[in-house]
């Protein structure tokens, strides 16, 4: 299931690729993403598309265990407990 970062990034692969031309952008909370969406790929068995981009649009996929790790250590980063 692929999210953005930016409503940029996902306005571009939206223009340039084809298969995403019907796609329309929906903002999501950080909050909703990690309480419901995350949650909901995990018990899916689905994996995280993050920021794909280009014409093929590719990027990565990650397992929701290995985003919420990348989260936490943002997180740990910003309050300053990067212990």
């Amino acid at each position: 299931m692929p999210f953005w970062s930016s409503l940029a990034g996902v306005e571009k692969v939206i223009r340039t690729a084809p298969a995403y031309a019907a796609m329309e952008p929906r903002e999501i909370g950080v909050d909703e993403w990690v309480g419901e969406w995350l949650p909901g790929l995990e018990r899916d068995g689905l994996l995280v598309g993050v920021n794909w981009s280009g014409r093929r649009v590719v990027g990565w996929d990650l397992e929701v265990e290995h985003v919420l790790a990348r989260l936490e250590a943002a997180r740990r980063i910003r309050s300053g407990d990067a212990g």
